[in-house]
């Protein structure tokens, strides 16, 4: 089971995709007794000295049981169970809007957004871990920045429950994402809970801003509706060019319905009537809504922390554990080509060098005294330049050899000799059969008959010696 992390600065809560709670982490102050007023929990409680939790189906591991009163719970909580992503709320987070003159968001750096931060809000770059999207626009870039405190990115960073989560990110990117489909080009978002609303607006790809209204601010819901519009029209909302998605309730959209709007306002969110009789429709928690949204999303997730040097380190031995059969075929069948490559060009190298001390032996006889230095030339110079008629018919010999090596790669050439008006070649090959087919083949080039005077089986080969008339 895989489970999606909430934390609200002093409880964690972990649900199921299903957005089902399967454990609870609250400090000291929340007993079991609080904890167990919750009806959607079918489960015991264990308060420990600092901890309290909540299971509903076993997959997390038993409380710690001597925590120290004043352990954070983050270094307290584990499960038992793989955590997907941990959300953390806005309320949490620095988050503002940028434009910069780029021509690319590739030159976009944590460092240049720590200044834009420290320039609009105060903030000392040091301080913050930062994650942000941005696109190019008509002015250059523009884009929206989160900011996470240092000191709980350190926390989060050694806390068990999260310091292998692929995904640390705003609960507000999740939920507002969620509402946003392929062929979105601009929107406004807006999603209710039971305990406040999200919204935000969504440009060409850009996030131009969010914000999160809750209830308990001491305003009324018409209050908060007037804020929540007044905000989305600071962000860039046109009621022209964009409609309003998302989710409310029908007491939120009583609220809106009561700010006076302009007509032309294109309502396209889904409204929840919780107050229809015989019906058992109410708004998420917060976290349920959350975790919902969370697994809807599919693909690059929005503003996750867990970038940079803070990057979730990848196990290459889980991920190639299914190809590692295939993966060492593979380097087999390489290291086999590469064998029988070598192998070949060991044996041409093998016949080159016979080939040569055959030739250096022929051109010594042929040329005595002579510095050798291109033999092939040298033969020909002085065949055509008035030498003894033996060089030129040497020359040819020598030709007819080098055609019975191209065409007979399993003779193995070991001496020339030439004298009396006579050639002995000598030479190794694998078999008799093969002596035979040799000596035709020499034949057959040199235009007339070639004698195999004698043969001998040494180490498994045979020892020939062909003669033939020059």
């Amino acid at each position: 089971m895989t489970l999606i992390a909430n934390w609200d600065g002093a409880g964690l809560e972990l649900l199921d995709a299903q957005g089902e709670r399967q454990f609870v982490f609250e400090p000291p102050s929340a007993t079991a007794e609080s904890i167990a007023k919750d009806d959607s929990l079918d489960a015991t409680s264990d308060v420990a000295e600092g901890l309290a939790s909540v299971t509903g189906e076993a997959v997390a591991e038993s409380v710690l049981t001597e925590a120290q009163q004043d352990g954070s719970i983050l270094a307290l909580s584990s499960v038992d169970a793989p955590v997907a992503a941990f959300l953390l709320p806005a309320e949490m987070l620095l988050q503002r809007a940028f434009s910069l003159p780029f021509e690319h968001p590739r030159y976009i750096d944590a460092a240049m957004l720590g200044q834009e931060l420290a320039d609009q809000a105060g903030a000392e770059d040091v301080d913050w871990w930062l994650c942000w999207q941005a696109e190019r626009d008509e002015s250059g870039v523009s884009g929206l920045v989160f900011a996470l405190p240092q000191k709980l990115r350190e926390e989060l960073s050694t806390a068990p429950i999260s310091s292998q989560c692929p995904y640390i990110g705003p609960d507000i990117a999740v939920r507002l994402a969620a509402w946003i489909k392929p062929e979105t080009t601009s929107v406004a978002v807006l999603d209710v809970d039971s305990e406040g609303l999200m919204l935000g607006v969504y440009v060409a790809g850009i996030w131009r801003g969010m914000r999160r209204l809750n209830l308990s601010d001491g305003k009324n819901l018409a209050g908060l509706a007037h804020e929540a519009f007044t905000s989305l029209k600071a962000m860039g909302f046109d009621r022209v060019s964009m409609s309003i998605a998302g989710r409310l309730d029908t007491a939120w959209k009583q609220a809106f319905d009561s700010l006076a709007l302009p007509d032309d306002i294109s309502w396209q969110v889904d409204v929840l009537a919780e107050d229809i009789p015989n019906t058992d429709v109410k708004l998420p928690t917060r976290h349920v809504a959350n975790t919902l949204a969370m697994a809807s999303l599919s693909g690059e997730l929005p503003f996750n922390f867990r970038h940079g040097t803070w990057g979730v380190q990848t196990d290459w031995s889980k991920r190639i554990g299914p190809w590692r059969r295939a993966a060492l075929l593979l380097v087999g069948l390489c290291l086999l080509v590469i064998g029988h490559d070598a192998y070949q060009v060991q044996q041409l190298q093998s016949r080159q060098e016979a080939v040569r001390s055959g030739v250096e032996q022929a051109f010594h006889q042929a040329l005595p005294g002579v510095a050798m230095v291109d033999p092939m030339l040298q033969l020909r110079q002085a065949a055509g330049g008035g030498a003894s008629g033996d060089a030129w018919k040497l020359l040819r010999h020598l030709e007819a050899i080098t055609q019975l090596g191209r065409k007979e790669a399993a003779f193995k050439l070991q001496n020339i000799s030439y004298e009396n008006d006579e050639v002995l070649l000598s030479g190794m090959v694998p078999d008799f059969a093969a002596a035979n087919r040799i000596r035709d083949a020499l034949a057959s080039i040199l235009g007339h008959k070639v004698e195999l005077l004698d043969t001998d089986l040494s180490d498994k080969q045979v020892r020939i010696r062909l003669r033939w008339p020059s």
